[in-house]
């Protein structure tokens, strides 16, 4: 089947594929940084790839409609959405449904330590990376007492026994 529009145009910026049938059902991982990867990117990328084992996005232009195209990734266990502030909690369902995950990495994105009791389902997690605090208006990070840190990640051991949880890059 020929590709058309939005979609051959795509596929053939993304591997040379004119054809449908070229295009893979898994790949083994997905790799962007500071791009203008967006939303529709990886709508249609992850529309025809059903499997990938790692996606690692750091600073594009993806928001919380991304994580919900993600999530329906199979065998995903590595997850990077580093330094997206538009992924909310409004995606935390999105991310819940990622049930293969063992590492994932929301660090500087509007999803934050007190807002992780919400991934419940994630019980396969090893590594987890997330700030303390949400952005600033003026683009600074509040710091967060250690005390108080402490006392949320020791709350969240409950939901992600034996997973090592850095908050800000420091181990808990």
């Amino acid at each position: 089947m020929k590709l058309k529009g939005a979609e051959k145009h795509f596929w053939w910026l993304f591997a040379g594929i004119k054809d449908s049938k070229q295009i893979p059902n898994e790949i083994p991982g997905f790799t962007s940084i500071d791009s203008m990867v967006d939303d529709e990117y990886i709508a249609i990328l992850f529309d025809r790839v059903n499997i990938a084992h790692s996606i690692y996005l750091k600073q594009t232009e993806i928001s919380d409609e991304a994580v919900k195209s993600i999530s329906k990734v199979k065998k995903l266990t590595s997850l990077t959405l580093m330094k997206h502030p538009k992924i909310t909690r409004k995606s935390l369902p999105y991310l819940n449904q990622l049930t293969d995950l063992e590492y994932l990495d929301i660090w500087r994105t509007g999803v934050i330590l007190e807002d992780l009791h919400e991934l419940n389902q994630l019980k396969n997690l090893k590594e987890l990376y997330v700030s303390a605090t949400r952005q600033a208006e003026d683009g600074s990070f509040p710091e967060m007492e250690k005390d108080l840190i402490l006392e949320k990640v020791i709350e969240l051991e409950v939901i992600f026994p034996g997973c090592a949880i850095y908050v800000d890059f420091d181990r808990y």
